[in-house]
């Protein structure tokens, strides 16, 4: 082979390469690429929301579960007591309601009897008092019209005074009772607490991180188990950023992962954090 031969040959090898390297170029600069990047998924810690120990663990660690599965139970009883407690407390304060509506129903029949006693009382004066002046009725008869009028008025006094009290005491009427607006308020809080003696899956996830058995006992706010979200999947990815220009949120995006070389998974780009580094790493 002459040596102007190999010089083509050699001169037709670097171009070719440096075209090539220009497609790749383009290519990485059109598309983004990145192998510096992990799945997440966010991770629910589970904590108990009442004290008392566990009688029903129904999962086990890794255990897959769906939103509503049970996870375990504490104790109930306690919490059940307390809920026919409240329940019996309301009932008695609703009995005591309606005596107290009782009394001021009767109290405003009081007052209504003492406004028609002193009507008549005002009748009989109009009528006597003319004629005492006259001399046509002893001053007896005249007497005895002017004290009645006069206990007629402190009756009506007395009737109001004690519809005003029975008012005061019964405050509100029905469900806009003070007493009663309690008593529903405890109760509520009652079957509440015994809500959270049974405890539920609040997505769909792995358990994880399981610090339970039957028998132990939970404290208020302990952390007894984990879920990872299955529904939370995503891939947090490292670029440079010479690349984020050309990277914008709602873009598809191909992921491949080492376990599955010949699976190709699709997604798009949630969004970017700005000025976010990995540690030791050159990405942003």
């Amino acid at each position: 082979m002459s040596r102007s031969t190999r010089i083509l040959i050699i001169a037709g090898v670097v171009a070719a390469a440096a075209v090539l390297a220009a497609l790749l170029l383009r290519h990485a600069e059109r598309l983004p690429a990145t192998d510096d990047a992990y799945v997440d998924a966010d991770v629910v810690g589970i904590v108990a929301q009442v004290a008392g120990p566990i009688t029903n663990l129904a999962v086990s660690d890794n255990q897959a579960v769906g939103v509503g599965d049970l996870l375990f139970e504490i104790d109930p009883r306690p919490f059940r007591i307390e809920v026919e407690q409240t329940r019996a407390e309301l009932d008695r304060t609703g009995q005591d309601v309606t005596a107290l509506t009782d009394g001021v129903t009767s109290a405003e029949a009081g007052v209504r009897y003492a406004q028609a006693s002193l009507r008549l009382a005002e009748t009989q004066w109009e009528r006597v008092e003319p004629l005492s002046k006259i001399g046509a009725l002893p001053y007896q008869d005249r007497d005895k019209a002017q004290a009645a009028l006069d206990s007629a008025r402190a009756g009506l006094d007395n009737a109001n005074a004690q519809l005003a009290e029975a008012r005061a005491n019964l405050g509100a009427a029905d469900a806009d009772n003070a007493d009663i607006r309690a008593a529903v308020a405890q109760l509520e809080n009652a079957e509440l607490q015994l809500s959270y003696a049974t405890v539920r899956a609040p997505v769909n996830g792995l358990v994880t991180d399981l610090r339970l058995s039957p028998g132990s006992y939970a404290s208020v706010g302990s952390p007894m188990l984990s879920l990872m979200n299955t529904d939370s999947w995503r891939v947090v990815a490292y670029f440079k950023e010479t690349q984020l220009e050309r990277i914008r949120p709602g873009q598809r995006a191909s992921v491949y992962l080492p376990a599955y070389p010949d699976a190709r998974f699709e997604g798009s780009v949630q969004g970017i954090g700005w000025g976010v580094e990995q540690q030791g790493g050159d990405g942003a």
